[in-house]
């Protein structure tokens, strides 16, 4: 048997080793220097992405002021995204929703369904309604990369491990919307999930975004822009049932999940509140470092401007950008530069308190006790 005072040495030891660790991660994602690159690269990077090519980056002079702005830059911005391409490409196809059996969970109902959001691509998703008549507002939560993200959401768990990780990241986000009132929705998200194209015999990297994004850029297509579109049509069906308060539209993700929803909030005014997590940064560092995986990115989007702008094109509704300090995929001081551009706009339109941005302090995840206070606030604002 081991003696209590081992026990307690073997405690301690456990406590420290695990703060060191802590410490070291966030000391590792404070110290990586995202401008490292030689000089004539940096030089080179710097030429082919000069603000002064940026069209659509907004200025506070620009012509006609920031609903000009708006009403130019939005259409642009879906075209550089190919959403006229899939609609040419789908033709008179209507989405077909499928769902099956309902479960009760105590305070609230969960659903399994599809939607098929283009000939031959059905997307699964959960669906959670609180208890009651409703109407109710109604959250849509795409996920970032995880095989299983749109189950985890849901708070549907193939083991404990996943249940314990879930609950103590904040990830089960459509759980937590249903139980505060909302009609609740977490789709797959094409290319993050396994529905998407295969990487067929490893030829991008074992990265089945990476190969979602080279067969959209083949056509004309962006992978965004495609999970933009099926959130659409996921609007597109949610809106008209008669349980849904289209006025209180609610879009959350973390890390991919997030860059599906700000480019979602600034394509479709439907949403009226979003809330990216551990994705709001600029596309890339001072030198040229690409922040974001590949799977997001828009060809010629540095002609039109930055992430800020894309962001920015959810004014006048409610934004709310969440990020984790320790987060080793992004820059601390390039997220304050990016949400200082996005102020910017917001008070240009005379509503600055309707965009925040908040920080967490355990790296790359959700933070619910960030994120509804604000939700609530301005769904409370809005009534």
């Amino acid at each position: 048997m081991i003696s209590e005072p081992l026990t307690r040495h073997l405690l301690l030891f456990v406590c420290v080793a695990t703060a060191i660790l802590f410490l070291n991660t966030q000391t590792r994602a404070q110290d990586k220097d995202f401008n490292a690159y030689p000089e004539p690269v940096a030089k080179y990077l710097h030429r082919i992405y000069a603000a002064e090519h940026r069209q659509y980056a907004f200025r506070e002079d620009y012509p006609g002021g920031i609903e000009a702005w708006r009403s130019d830059a939005r259409p642009v911005l879906c075209g550089l995204l190919g959403l006229d391409k899939i609609a040419a490409t789908v033709g008179q196809h209507k989405p077909r929703v499928e769902l099956h059996e309902t479960e009760d969970l105590g305070d609230c109902t969960r659903q399994q369904g599809t939607i098929e959001t283009e000939p031959d691509v059905r997307i699964p998703f959960w669906l959670l309604k609180p208890k009651g008549d409703g109407p109710w507002p109604l959250g849509v939560f795409p996920h970032g990369h995880d095989s299983v993200g749109h189950d985890t959401s849901a708070g549907v768990y193939a083991n404990e491990t996943l249940r314990k990780r879930g609950i103590e990241e904040d990830r089960d986000v459509a759980v937590q919307a249903a139980k505060r009132g909302f009609l609740a929705i977490a789709p797959a998200v094409r290319g993050l999930s396994t529905d998407g194209v295969p990487d067929l015999h490893d030829r991008h990297g074992r990265r089945s975004c990476r190969s979602q994004l080279m067969h959209c850029l083949l056509a004309g297509r962006t992978a965004i822009g495609e999970r933009v579109w099926d959130m659409q049509r996921v609007l597109d069906w949610a809106v008209a049932l008669p349980e849904v308060d289209s006025k209180h539209v609610l879009m959350m993700g973390n890390s991919g999940g997030g860059m599906v929803t700000i480019y979602t909030a600034a394509c479709e005014p439907r949403i009226t509140i979003a809330v990216p997590s551990c994705s709001f940064a600029p596309l890339t560092s001072e030198a040229g470092y690409i922040f974001h995986c590949d799977c997001n990115m828009v060809p010629g989007l540095f002609r039109f401007g930055d992430l800020s702008d894309v962001a920015g094109l959810t004014v006048p509704r409610h934004l709310l950008a969440v990020s984790g300090h320790g987060d080793a995929l992004h820059s601390d001081a390039a997220i304050e530069q990016a949400a200082g551009r996005v102020r910017t706009i917001y008070r240009a339109a005379g509503c600055p308190d309707r965009f925040d941005h908040r920080w967490g302090n355990d790296g790359h995840r959700f933070y619910k006790d960030l994120m509804w206070p604000f939700i609530l606030e301005a769904m409370e604002g809005s009534r």
